[in-house]
């Protein structure tokens, strides 16, 4: 670590004029007495630093260090600091505090203030399931090791022998690439469907690697505005005291205009699987109800006297 803190201290000092003590201690989150002990192993490497006292004063080297900045515009640095920003989000390794300080030498206040875009993969809460999920298998990829996994699959409930290679996120959610041994092959893994987890001793080699096919999450593509081949409008009336909760299931793009006599509005869409919106509106029938199609009304119906039956007597 304190390698790469030593190169991003050069890369620091070689494209400023005059930066302080303190800038650097808190660009590279180390305290100050750190920042000198760099610079003194700088300076017994024959890098000539000079220090000018005073008020506007600061650290600096002699001028044949200097690099040219113009190697990245400024646009392209602000898409690096977002991008860089969001895996410091996930991911507080002091590899990626250098990694801003090497390639982004101004404040970041100023690069931050002129993004177009703030990227956090954080969660909203400290205990996390998701975060502390992504974090733990984060390390056995970096460790390579193994992972016992006890995974919800559309198909069955079961344990998963797995040797993770990447984290992706897509969409809304995170997931696990992984060689199953299971399956002798690669596969994707949704961090919400494993249930518990256990990072294992055992070490893998690496495997080749080629092009990561993302199939589609069909639960993540159930509304469509556009009427494609083989889908089905569906309509649903809400009211408008439930839009905010509703909003947490269904994107608001999909409310119409609300009914000012009533406090009724309805929400249009299409879909492709109308079994897979009916798991989702079933959880929402104290918000919405079911205006057609016909036959998902009557699959509703038929919902409720089953659910109806569970709690009879």
């Amino acid at each position: 670590m304190r390698i790469q803190r030593l190169i991003g201290l050069i890369c620091v000092l070689a494209d400023v004029d005059k930066i302080t003590v303190q800038e650097l201690a808190d660009r590279f989150e180390v305290s100050k007495r750190t920042i000198f002990r760099d610079l003194d192993t700088l300076n017994l490497a024959g890098i000539p630093i000079i220090s000018y006292p005073g008020i506007g004063g600061g650290i600096s080297v002699i001028e044949g260090y200097k690099i040219d900045k113009k190697i990245l515009s400024t646009d392209d640095t602000r898409k690096i600091f977002t991008a860089l920003k969001g895996l410091k989000s996930i991911d507080n390794d002091i590899s990626v505090n250098s990694l801003i300080a090497k390639l982004i030498p101004e404040k970041e206040t100023d690069i931050f203030s002129q993004s177009e875009y703030v990227i956090n993969f954080s969660a909203w809460f400290e205990d996390s399931i998701i975060h502390e999920k992504a974090i733990a298998l984060h390390k056995a990829i970096c460790n390579s090791h193994c992972v016992l996994l006890d995974y919800v699959s559309r198909n069955s409930r079961e344990k998963r022998f797995v040797e993770p290679y990447k984290l992706i996120f897509k969409q809304s959610d995170w997931y696990l690439y992984a060689f199953c041994r299971n399956r002798n092959d690669f596969r994707l893994f949704k961090l919400r469907r494993i249930i518990s987890y256990e990072v294992l001793e055992d070490s893998f080699e690496q495997r080749q690697i080629g092009n990561i096919q993302l199939e589609k999450d069909y639960t993540n593509n159930l509304f469509s505005k556009r009427n494609k081949r083989g889908s089905i409008k569906v309509v649903l009336e809400y009211d408008k005291k439930d839009e905010f909760e509703i909003t947490q299931k269904i994107d608001a793009s999909f409310f119409q205009e609300i009914n000012s006599q009533t406090d009724t509005g309805l929400i249009c869409f299409y879909t492709s699987s109308l079994s897979s919106v009916s798991n989702l509106v079933f959880g929402m029938l104290d918000k919405v109800r079911v205006v057609s199609p016909p036959e998902f009304y009557n699959d509703i119906k038929c919902r409720l006297k089953i659910a109806h039956g569970f709690y009879k007597g």
